[in-house]
């Protein structure tokens, strides 16, 4: 129940205080309180102080990889520039960028040559393994065929 007086905020009693109060008992005493899991990000669930805390860690960390890899970069514009000679940090990169794309070209040719020889002896090993079952009447038949397609070739 709540008592308003003109232009007053409400009134609201609050409960009567328990002034019995009782001492616990030895045994109550004793017992050993559960423990809480603590969480696990450290800092995180502990209270608004401690997870701004944490966060702030968090974030100066992040900044100091950052800075870290910021001067790696720098490193490798160094680098770039270097080895193209030119003075224009976009210029190098796009033409070292070029290189390694003619590169990588190049390589990719090189591979697919390797794989059109490796399809041909696969195709070889095969031809060897069919003569190998053939007997020796199909081994002539086959021969005889080979000098026919090659005289009437000429």
């Amino acid at each position: 129940m709540s008592i308003k007086g003109p232009g007053e905020k409400p009134h609201i009693p609050l409960p009567p205080i328990n002034k019995d109060i009782k001492p616990k008992a030895p045994e109550e005493q004793l017992t050993p309180q559960p423990t809480v899991k603590a969480p696990t990000q450290p800092g995180i669930g502990r209270g608004p102080e401690l997870d701004a805390h944490a966060i702030a860690t968090r974030i100066a960390i992040l900044a100091t990889e950052a800075k870290e890899k910021e001067l790696k970069f720098e490193d490798i514009i160094d680098r770039v520039i270097q080895e193209t000679g030119m003075t224009n940090a976009q210029g190098a990169l796009e033409e070292a960028n070029r290189k390694l794309q003619h590169e990588i070209e190049e390589e990719i040719t090189k591979i697919k040559e390797n794989k059109d020889l490796m399809d041909e002896a696969e195709s070889w090993q095969h031809f060897a393994e069919l003569l190998d079952n053939m007997n020796e009447e199909q081994v002539g038949e086959f021969i005889n065929l080979l000098q026919q397609t090659i005289r009437t070739g000429l």
